[in-house]
């Protein structure tokens, strides 16, 4: 089982290389594919932070929506990447620019369309019903302005919180 991971880990390591040496896909773009793999974890706070701080900017705000709602496309066995994405868009409408929100509002029916999302499992395990939650919890914040801005406000007020304890 131990060779297994690490062969995993190994082919996942090439294949991020291969990415951003021959293909030439750019790294925030990686960074992005990266926090939306079909590892069995989250995105990690770090990436998620460093993803909202991306959004700043407007060309990089550009190509980490794209990649999101490209993600969010995907069906199947790649559950994990669409719930990892909107994952992440919950995580931008509290942390991420005005921008993102916006697109992310603009986008809304890419979101809606997947409370029937569907994936079962070979075992029988219903996976498709983690993407179905997530979808509900996004849709009850999009649909509301004054929930964006608490928020917005909350996720404010604990970055200010945890800056001021590191000091």
């Amino acid at each position: 089982m131990d060779f297994m991971k690490a062969f995993d880990q190994t082919v996942r390591e090439i294949k991020r290389e291969v990415n951003l040496k021959v293909l030439k896909v750019p790294e925030l773009e990686q960074k992005v594919l990266d926090a939306t793999s079909d590892e069995p974890w989250g995105p990690h706070g770090s990436a998620l932070s460093e993803l909202a701080q991306a959004t700043k900017k407007y060309s990089e705000c550009q190509m980490v929506m794209g990649v999101l709602w490209a993600r969010l496309g995907e069906r199947d066995a790649n559950w994990r990447h669409v719930y990892k994405a909107l994952t992440i868009i919950e995580y931008l409408i509290a942390n991420g620019s005005e921008r993102a929100v916006d697109d992310i509002l603009d986008h809304y029916s890419k979101i809606s369309v997947l409370s029937s999302f569907e994936f079962v499992e070979p075992n029988g395990k219903d996976s498709g019903i983690n993407v179905r939650k997530k979808v509900e919890t996004l849709v009850g914040i999009i649909n509301d302005k004054e929930r964006i801005k608490a928020v917005r406000e909350k996720a404010a007020s604990n970055r200010d919180k945890w800056v001021l304890q590191n000091y």
